[in-house]
């Protein structure tokens, strides 16, 4: 423990155009990596249902499509600042409105490119533009706490957390995952419609408690977060986030930082200088040893930043985080410097 706060302490001092141009351009294939994407729709023959998902050659195939739409994003992103940098930031997010610049619109673009109409990312999006319209934020019917996944992930699951990666089928859920092997989808169609036996067959894994058994233990989890909200002006705040999930091939810490303002008598994102970090300390199944990473510092005029650390598992469970100790953010915004911790 003391090990990990003088590495953040110490991080923490030393840290510190047109709408037409901006928005709706054609899907930068810069890579290889889009081009073996398919859009699939697997029928269970014997209930004549169907589901409808992006199909991904292997895990690698995935993980390199996020990666390639997260650059998307923030080189689109670097454009627009770099365009305007002359302006302070009230002015930056007046222009923002005023030229209609879309910062998520690389996301649209793909989703436009392989003709997908119910994503997560646009069913994410639908829920918060009705939670900003109104006169307070209710943080327990925020949509991120349904929707808890970074935004290039979920654009390619489908409105359900659902993908097909190689030769199993994968649901995310703000819960945990649930994974199946050989296409049964069947299986899953039985899961999403509350079927708990589903569960026992021998085509699935999962993090996800759904009987009395715990796959970990109290101090221990597979998939937790939380929220840490500063309403440092009467009409701005931040939200503060870390998390743990634990996939079948990799665990994931984040620290995550989103700004807020009120305008009239709604709030919407705000465009501010933000700082993020990610500290993190894993464990394993008998919630001991260790594996300590830092992710470095982002710093970035946005509305929302991220930092994470991930490492590959070769089998699951592996790593775990635990109460307290296991995630740490380091935050910066509005002159404020401080730390959040994954606690439960």
């Amino acid at each position: 423990m003391k090990k990990i706060l003088i590495l953040m302490i110490a991080a923490f001092f030393f840290a510190a155009c047109t709408k037409e141009n901006l928005n709706e351009q054609p899907l930068k294939e810069s890579t290889d990596v889009f081009k073996e994407i398919k859009l699939v729709t697997l029928t269970d023959v014997n209930k004549s249902n169907s589901i409808t998902m992006l199909e991904f050659k292997s895990i690698d195939h995935y993980e390199k499509t996020i990666a390639a739409l997260e650059a998307l994003v923030e080189e689109h992103e670097d454009s627009f600042l770099s365009t305007w940098s002359m302006l302070n930031e009230d002015e930056l997010n007046a222009k923002e409105e005023e030229v209609g610049f879309v910062v998520y619109q690389p996301l649209i673009d793909f989703e436009n490119a392989y003709n997908i109409h119910s994503s997560m990312r646009q069913a994410f999006e639908l829920a918060e533009a009705k939670w900003l319209n109104n006169e307070e934020l209710d943080t327990e019917t925020d949509p991120s706490n349904v929707y808890c996944f970074d935004m290039a992930e979920m654009t390619l699951l489908n409105a359900d957390g659902e993908v097909k990666i190689g030769d199993f089928l994968l649901k995310l859920t703000n819960k945990g995952f649930v994974k199946i092997e050989k296409d049964d989808v069947a299986t899953l169609i039985r899961i999403n419609d509350g079927d708990l036996s589903a569960y026992l067959e021998p085509t699935v894994t999962t993090n996800i408690k759904y009987d009395s058994d715990e796959i970990s233990s109290s101090d221990c989890k597979l998939w937790k977060g939380k929220d840490y909200w500063d309403p440092y002006q009467s009409n701005k705040k931040v939200k503060l986030h870390v998390h743990f999930h634990s996939y079948p091939w990799k665990g994931v810490s984040e620290a995550k930082i989103t700004s807020y303002k009120k305008s009239g008598n709604k709030w919407k994102e705000y465009r501010m200088n933000l700082g993020v970090a990610n500290q993190s300390d894993f464990r394993d199944y008998n919630c001991s040893k260790s594996l300590l990473m830092w992710s470095g510092w982002k710093h970035k005029n946005s509305k929302s930043i991220e930092k994470s650390n991930t490492s590959l598992a070769e089998y699951f469970p592996k790593y775990f985080a635990e109460n307290g100790e296991s995630v740490y953010g380091l935050f910066e915004y509005a002159g404020k410097s401080t730390i959040r911790v994954l606690v439960w």
